[in-house]
């Protein structure tokens, strides 16, 4: 009994039923009196018992209303709570990926790396591992026939044997709009299946998808693709960004 009273809900619902009775059974008293009642006969006993219920009916109403009232003022201040929380949670997130990525593991990589092959796998893996990613894959830009193509060079989780080749034309797909246009391209909420990430415990697909070019001289000179279960921060983003430039510096010292 005692745990319906510290619900706040409850006992507002029990006020309001109350309220409503109360009116009714003022209602039934007042119409069940004797015709030959008048008020102008002064203070009747049969009078009492209407006093009383309106008396009481009117006070469940003020303090339904009073309790409304406060719980209105409470709900609010939870909400602005809940919405403050949030942000924290949201800053100190961020934060975290402020403090986490570090840029040295992928100069680490590419210092070891022996060919341009070896460069661009080394700094994809570097990348993907400090972005905690599902799967990435890296292209390179190559010319075919007066056509310019973007060419899979590495993966990270890709699901294709080493033999397969993968390229798309300029402005062909996400990849080869990256090409063309230079720019960083953020995609959220994949649909299902759009890529799949397979292992031993079974299959399930990213929803966000990081595409960003690699340049020299403002010139795109490969495409790094990346792929993850939760939304890249913009310090995510950026790192993808200069781990990439890394990447193409690497690259264009070894041709």
């Amino acid at each position: 009994m005692t745990h319906v009273f510290n619900d706040r809900y409850k006992v507002n619902l029990i006020l309001a039923v109350l309220f409503i009775l109360g009116i009714g059974a003022s209602l039934y008293m007042i119409y069940s009196l004797p015709s030959n009642l008048r008020l102008a006969d002064g203070y009747q006993p049969e009078f009492s018992g209407i006093y009383i219920t309106i008396g009481i009916t009117f006070l469940l109403g003020a303090l339904t209303l009073t309790f409304a009232m406060r719980d209105k003022k409470e709900v609010i201040i939870y909400r602005d709570r809940i919405v403050d929380k949030a942000d924290l949670e949201r800053e100190a997130a961020e934060q975290a990926g402020r403090t986490t990525i570090s840029l040295e593991t992928v100069r680490n990589g590419l210092r070891t790396a022996k060919n341009e092959k070896d460069s661009m796998q080394a700094g994809l893996q570097a990348a993907c591992k400090q972005l905690e990613a599902g799967q990435g894959a890296i292209y390179r830009v190559v010319e075919s026939e007066g056509k310019r193509f973007v060419e899979l060079r590495g993966g990270y989780a890709l699901n294709i044997g080493e033999s397969t080749v993968i390229r798309y034309e300029f402005g062909e797909g996400l990849i080869g709009q990256c090409a063309v246009s230079g720019r960083t391209l953020t995609i959220d909420e994949i649909p299902d299946g759009y890529i799949t990430i397979i292992s031993g415990l079974g299959g399930a697909s990213p929803r966000y998808l990081l595409i960003v070019p690699a340049k020299q001289q403002d010139q795109v000179v490969g495409v790094m693709e990346i792929a993850s279960f939760t939304s890249f921060s913009e310090d995510q983003r950026k790192f993808a960004e200069e781990a990439v430039q890394l990447i193409a510096e690497k690259i264009s010292s070894k041709a």
